[in-house]
């Protein structure tokens, strides 16, 4: 696993890394305004955008093509601070907690921020493993109009230390679990709108 990880990213000397999870079915200018302002605030070096080849979540009967995802996510996502890939699937890791454990067991040199908007943070709680991911990786928060930012504080502030957005670029050294959210401009685009309307 580790060789493949090492085979397919190559984060040089970057060493505050943001993964950024997701179906990107497809990518979107939404998904572009998260990284970018993580990257921001959270002063991140890179962001892996990993392109899901299956979020067990979802249903498979609406997911584009992996290579067309991917492909989606590489227009939309043209920046030098992201990496585009979709490792998960040469990985065969198919849920979150397999591919952090990856990266953290590969790249020990490097410190990881997981990255996700209020619409995931939401149901977090179906993920599988998920107070472990809580443990394992520290944890910043987008907005999404669908889910308001209090309603998922209420379900992560049981488990999770908050971070002030004051302190987001701390979150990265801390303890964890912790987390953070990183308000920015909100956006009503959805994947499924523009599915709908293509």
């Amino acid at each position: 696993m580790e060789e493949i990880l090492k085979k397919e990213i190559s984060l040089g000397e970057s060493s505050r890394i943001g993964l950024f999870g997701g179906s990107f079915n497809p990518a979107h200018e939404w998904h572009f305004q998260v990284a970018k302002h993580a990257c921001e605030i959270l002063k991140l070096d890179k962001i892996i955008w990993l392109v899901s080849p299956h979020n067990p979540l979802k249903d498979k009967k609406t997911l584009f093509s992996l290579e067309d995802r991917l492909e989606s996510a590489k227009k939309i996502g043209r920046s030098p601070n992201f990496i585009i890939t979709d490792v998960e699937k040469k990985l065969g890791t198919q849920y979150s907690i397999d591919t952090i454990s990856i990266f953290q067991e590969t790249f020990l040199s490097k410190k990881f921020v997981w990255i996700m908007g209020s619409d995931n943070a939401a149901q977090i709680q179906q993920w599988k493993d998920w107070r472990l991911i809580l443990e394992k990786i520290a944890i910043a928060i987008y907005p999404r109009a669908t889910h308001p930012l209090d309603e998922v504080e209420k379900i992560l502030e049981k488990y999770s230390n908050k971070i002030d957005e004051g302190n987001a670029e701390d979150l990265i050294e801390l303890e964890t679990p912790c987390f953070t959210f990183i308000n920015g401009p909100m956006n009503d685009i959805s994947s499924s709108e523009i599915r709908r309307n293509s």
